[in-house]
């Protein structure tokens, strides 16, 4: 949707169409591993590369959604400001070196994962003082900055959106007020979806020295910890449910493209009509042929 001409001229766009493309890769990469180790060995567990790099690529690709998010915020604040210069940082062009420079930042920021992890009693994972220190992190780039900056540019852009409406009431373009919808929308699945696995991380951490725990306990923190982790995952998910939702031109455009898609891929349409007397046409998708009568 996103790769269509009538939305690629919007910067909001480009940052939801990265989003979305490290959505599609994310899922498969996270959760296709978990499935295949529930009746077979963890490959985790017996290659320290594949230990190392499955969670960082994992975290970097989660990083990469979320800022994506932060800066479509943004976007959508410098649209809605009278100032030319703000205004001017709202540009496709700008978009693209913004979301090059993410991409780098939030991969050195990550680095730390393929360094400290390590393999021990069979399992892949933190340990010792780094899960502590792993929790903060995650506390802070996953389940603080990013939800906060979204809120800020968010409060930001309802202040600009009233104040131009006050002060001229044009009313702004249909598709900009659906990609606003869509990006609050993110925003509110987003921050929905952090704080469990950042408090689950939290408690984590504060309780790995703790041995005496009960087997009831070890089970519902396991089972806590599981739905968590599969919240998180649904981040990759949630934005065409999302979008469908709370955008009727997303969602007429979305209808237009899967009708127009099934009848020119799915359905093999056959039309006869009257050709020379003696002869028929018989168009099959698009190929014509002749048939006597």
């Amino acid at each position: 949707m996103f790769t269509r001409h009538s939305y690629r001229r919007t910067p909001s766009s480009i940052y939801l169409l990265f989003l979305s493309m490290c959505g599609f890769i994310y899922l498969p990469w996270s959760t296709v591993p978990i499935i295949y180790a529930l009746d077979h060995i963890d490959p985790q567990t017996q290659s320290i590369v594949i230990c190392k790099t499955r969670l960082y690529i994992s975290h970097t690709l989660g990083l990469f959604i979320r800022f994506c998010l932060v800066f479509a915020c943004a976007d959508r604040f410098c649209v809605t400001r009278p100032d030319v210069r703000i205004r001017s940082l709202s540009s496709i062009p700008l978009a693209i070196k913004f979301i090059l420079i993410m991409c780098v930042i939030c991969s050195l920021i990550a680095i730390h994962l393929p360094i400290l992890m390590d393999i021990r009693g069979g399992v892949c994972g933190m340990f010792g003082i780094y899960k502590f220190i792993y929790a903060i992190y995650q506390t802070s780039v996953i389940g603080i900055i990013p939800p906060m900056l979204m809120s800020i540019f968010s409060v930001l852009t309802i202040r600009s959106l009233r104040e131009r409406h006050r002060d001229n009431p044009v009313r702004t373009r249909q598709r900009d007020r659906c990609l606003t919808r869509m990006v609050f929308a993110e925003i509110i699945a987003s921050i929905s979806v952090s704080i469990p696995y950042s408090s689950n991380l939290i408690y984590t951490a504060f309780t790995y020295y703790v041995v005496n725990k009960s087997p009831l306990r070890v089970e519902i923190e396991s089972f806590i910890s599981f739905f968590a982790l599969f919240l998180v995952y649904l981040i990759s998910v949630i934005p065409f449910y999302l979008y469908i939702l709370t955008s009727k031109t997303f969602r007429k455009e979305f209808i237009s493209l899967f009708v127009n898609f099934w009848y020119k891929y799915i359905i093999r349409r056959v039309r006869i009509v009257p050709y020379n007397d003696q002869n028929t046409i018989a168009t099959n998708n698009g190929r014509t042929t002749r048939i006597r009568q």
